[in-house]
């Protein structure tokens, strides 16, 4: 497998034919169905079946193209990087993977007096859960991560940053929680759970309930926030996140309650152990290291 014939594999992907994958590569049919066929041999697998309209992709084939955008492009940011790398201005990408939380803030302020330092950098910012922000990291598609605990860090190059997150309850205003002052692990035990999926099978928030996930009546977990603030408007359970992940409308159905006792989640920077990341990327990690440092002394006087 080179890189020639995944570029073969996705032009045929693209055009659903090989014969005008072969005229946008400005080939010949045989030459470009030599390659695919090889491409084939090579993992013992079906990338495309023909139709009469052409030919359709398999399930393989989704995998493999998937993985080929993802190998072209990691590819071609690094010739860009070289390029930066010998400007005498500071310039490139620097490719962020975090979770969604009111913390974000702060790493968006520093990522803007850090552009306004640097206008040639450029930052790409992917939205996710920890898993997610692992999975860019681990095939390379991020060069830094921004997690919350409950994640091990232990795996990564990690700093911990100075901006934590409080837990809470989102509940309907109409809730018979709602007149109530906060919210205890023992009025949640016979209610309907909304978690997010990060908690899943981990000890964090199970030591704050004093049982185990499977004890409770968890009805969903979620990755994104949009959804599961429908299902509490719709009445479909609690749930519980950060509290200020949500932007409220005071005239809206839901409100918070706060977690008695108190519930928060570390913020981390984390980075693949030994990675050498680019010169934008690797001065960008030291700037918000930096920045968080010194928001921390401010903090404390």
């Amino acid at each position: 497998m080179n890189l020639r014939s995944l570029r073969f594999f996705l032009a045929v992907a693209k055009n659903n034919g090989v014969q005008k994958a072969a005229e946008s590569l400005h080939l010949t049919q045989p030459n470009v169905s030599r390659t695919l066929k090889a491409l084939e041999e090579e993992l013992n697998a079906q990338l495309f079946v023909r139709t009469a309209h052409g030919v359709e992709i398999t399930e393989e084939g989704e995998l493999l193209r998937m993985r080929a955008e993802e190998i072209l492009s990691l590819v071609a940011k690094t010739k860009a990087e070289f390029v930066h790398s010998k400007e005498s201005e500071l310039s490139g990408e620097v490719r962020i993977a975090a979770g969604e939380s009111e913390g974000m803030r702060n790493v968006i302020r520093a990522m803007s007096l850090f552009k306004a330092q640097h206008p040639k950098v450029e930052f790409s910012v992917t939205s996710g859960n920890s898993a997610n922000v692992a999975y860019q990291l681990a095939v390379g598609l991020s060069d830094l991560g921004i997690v919350f605990d409950p994640f091990d860090v232990s795996k990564y190059e990690y700093t911990l940053l100075p901006w934590k997150e409080d837990w809470c309850v989102y509940l309907r205003k109409d809730d018979p929680f709602a007149e109530e002052p906060f919210v205890t692990p023992q009025m949640l035990r016979d209610r309907p759970l909304i978690l997010s999926a990060q908690t899943r099978g981990a000890g964090f928030l199970k030591f704050w309930l004093g049982s185990s996930l499977d004890e409770l009546n968890v009805v969903a977990y979620f990755t994104l926030i949009n959804t599961p603030k429908l299902m509490v408007e719709e009445g479909l359970g609690l749930m519980i996140s950060f509290s200020n992940l949500i932007d409220l409308d005071p005239n809206g159905p839901l409100m918070i309650k706060p977690l008695a006792p108190e519930l928060h989640s570390a913020t981390y920077l984390i980075r693949k152990k030994q990675k050498l990341l680019s010169r934008a990327a690797q001065t960008f990690y030291e700037y918000l290291k930096d920045y968080s440092s010194n928001a921390e002394a401010a903090q404390n006087n």
